[in-house]
């Protein structure tokens, strides 16, 4: 079977005495473990469970599980020894009814009261039922060997008292052979030998309480089963549920048992003594009082996770300090504590690391995972606004806002007074009506022609500036983490990467003023460039100092912050469920909240990650198109006035001739 691991193995020789056996019921109490599987002789079984009632160990809570060897003798136990069983489960091999079985119990019952009238009426179990399986498969065999091998039982008649020369008997080989291939139905069921041994096919569950009775069955195919499959069962009887009948436990409580119980014990809880990020973990004395006033995010955590199990959980904070109130070594330190049986557990910030795994269990973490990097936020460069265009798109658009400018002056100035006037007030016009539909919407233009074109340009115009936007928006960002990190942005790449940090150029700080300090003196004057630290520790620096400093990148690296319980601590798995319901009802965010409320900035983009600037190929089709709309519509309204304007050219030039005719006929008489 599998799906279950012993954690602990008891020894008892059957010569043991009764003090020895509650010494060591005494120290499997200890370990808070409940569920104890018996594998013994009957007669120190029977003695064991007298002292572990007496022990208050057959009570609610608890779990007994006895192998065939004592479940096979339930029967004929002392009655006091059957009472202090009640609620135990057992296993034993499944022996089918049938008409043999019945018949042969009757008669062993009779012949057992004809010998013996004052002998109590029993019941033959398996072992007996199997020998005299077993008894039939050897005198069937020694049948078959002296018909079919009568032979070498002539040959090895005589006698041989030279006990050097004796070899194994030929016989004797043949007749182990045909015990071992026996195959028949005995009263057991089909008997047959598996490597020498009689191995049941199926297995019965026991319960005891008030008497034995079976709730349910085990088989390699199948599994559990709460109805045995019977080989003259219909198809219709023979499918079965999965599930057990109900089980009533030690105590009289159909309640499952834990599997561990801390029965009233007060939890050691091992606190670190740190006072540098008050808002994760912080450990105050009351002179007044002599109280330890421990506060902070993790122990609001802790506290929620444990109000909201299904049983009590009593315990004590304890400072993880020396004798002047400092922490009393390192954070493996203190988790070495647990390893020791020194502590029960241990809340704080303490770091899910692989390492750390081989001496105690951590909880699912109840922060964000890994490290992350704070800078600066400096902003020191006065044109980066027409960084988001390139210079070539820059001139495009300058150029197409005078273009279309003109495009609507050619067409609405004969037909509207507002483009009409002195030729400045015309080019101002061209201007002002273009470059303003940046910002807000104009009277519409008279001609249809005007309309489609101002149509075509706002979509442009919107496009264009919200393209500039985000890409502005994007580079402002950007452009905090390259200028706070390009002094030592090869440290910062390469330490989060490897989570190696190099002594000359790691900072020892421990909190958050001192953090905010070494920032804003830098690097060049002793300080730091940039901060890198736990996430949680980031978060509270950043809520302190919101607007000042931005985490610029962050790896999963280790795994946050968690709760530290002994290996293979039942703990674990109830405190990890409670942290899933506090995180998925947002009980978890809240408690963030409360502690590090802030507009904090978060800034999760690499500092080589600079967005592209927007460039005339980014958009190529929609100068196209605004272009081609333009000068269709120019090219319609110059069709459509091709006679006013005919007449206008003729009319101009007739006064270019009448002009230099003039100036031709006073130069001739000047000449004269």
């Amino acid at each position: 079977m599998t799906g279950f691991r012993l954690d602990q193995h008891v020894a008892l020789l059957t010569p043991s005495t009764d003090e020895e056996i509650v010494e060591q019921l005494m120290k499997l109490m200890s370990l808070q473990m409940t569920v104890y599987v018996v594998h013994m002789s009957p007669i120190l079984a029977s003695r064991l469970f007298l002292n572990a009632k007496q022990l208050g160990m057959l009570t609610q809570g608890y779990a007994w599980i006895t192998t065939d060897m004592i479940t096979n003798f339930m029967n004929s136990m002392d009655p006091s020894v059957f009472e202090s069983m009640q609620g135990v489960v057992g296993f034993k091999p499944h022996i089918p009814a049938s008409k043999e079985l019945r018949r042969f119990a009757i008669r062993w019952r009779s012949k057992n009261l004809n010998e013996n009238k004052n002998l109590e009426e029993m019941e033959m179990n398996v072992y007996g039922i199997w020998s005299y399986d077993m008894v039939w498969a050897v005198a069937t065999a020694a049948e078959r060997v002296m018909t079919r091998h009568p032979h070498i039982l002539h040959q090895e008649t005589r006698l041989n008292m030279n006990f050097t020369t004796i070899r194994s008997s030929e016989s004797g080989l043949v007749f182990m052979d045909e015990i071992l291939q026996s195959r028949f139905k005995g009263i057991s069921g089909g008997f047959q030998l598996t490597n020498g041994r009689l191995i049941p096919k199926e297995i019965e569950i026991v319960n005891v309480f008030k008497g034995d009775r079976i709730i349910g069955y085990w088989n390699p195919e199948n599994g559990i089963a709460s109805i045995m499959k019977e080989e003259n069962h219909t198809e219709t009887n023979s499918t079965s549920s999965s599930k057990l009948e109900g089980v009533i436990w030690p105590g009289g409580t159909m309640n499952i048992p834990k599997g561990w119980s801390l029965r009233g014990k007060r939890l050691r809880i091992g606190v670190p003594v740190t006072n540098q990020f008050r808002e994760l973990i912080s450990v105050v004395h009351d002179p007044q009082t002599n109280d330890i006033i421990v506060t902070g995010f993790c122990v609001d955590v802790f506290k929620e996770a444990v109000q909201s199990l299904d049983y009590e959980v009593h315990y004590d904070f304890i400072p993880f300090e020396d004798a002047n109130g400092r922490m009393a070594g390192s954070y493996d330190d203190l988790i070495l504590q647990v390893y020791h049986k020194n502590y029960d557990a241990v809340v704080g910030d303490i770091t899910i690391i692989s390492r750390r795994f081989a001496y105690v269990d951590f909880t699912l973490p109840f922060t964000d995972l890994g490290i992350g990097v704070v800078v600066p936020k400096i902003d020191n460069d006065i044109w980066v606004f027409l960084k988001p265009l390139c210079g070539d798109l820059w001139i495009t658009v300058g150029a197409f806002f005078i273009f279309t400018g003109v495009v609507i002056w050619f067409i609405e100035r004969p037909i509207n007074e507002e483009f009409q006037g002195s030729p400045s007030e015309q080019i101002g016009m061209i201007f002002w009506y273009s470059f303003s539909t940046l910002v807000f919407s104009h009277k519409k233009p008279l001609s249809n022609l005007s309309k489609f074109v101002v149509i075509i340009w706002v979509f442009v115009v919107l496009i264009i500036t919200s393209s500039y936007t985000a890409t502005l928006a994007s580079m402002l960002t950007v452009k905090q983490i390259q200028l706070s990190s390009r002094d030592n942005d090869a440290w910062v790449s390469s330490d989060i990467s490897n989570f190696t940090f190099e002594t000359r150029r790691r900072r020892a700080n421990h909190s958050p003023e001192e953090y905010a300090d070494a920032l804003r003196r830098g690097s060049k004057n002793g300080g730091a460039s940039s901060i890198i630290d736990e996430i949680p520790n980031l978060k509270v620096f950043l809520a302190k100092y919101p607007s000042d400093y931005t985490m610029i990148k962050s790896k999963a690296i280790t795994g946050g912050f968690g709760f530290v319980f002994p290996k293979r601590s039942p703990l674990v798995q109830d405190i990890s469920s409670a942290i899933m319901r506090l995180r998925e009802e947002k009980r978890l965010e809240m408690m963030e909240n409360k502690w590090f409320n802030s507009e904090s900035s978060f800034t999760t983009l690499d500092p080589e990650s600079n967005p592209n600037r927007l460039n005339i190929h980014s958009f190529g089709g929609l100068f196209l198109v605004t272009g081609i709309s333009s000068i269709s519509a120019l090219g319609v309204c110059l069709f459509q006035k091709r006679q006013s304007i005919k007449i206008h050219l003729n009319s101009s030039l007739d006064s270019l001739k009448g002009y230099f005719n003039v100036k031709i006929i006073g130069r001739q008489k000047e000449r004269s």
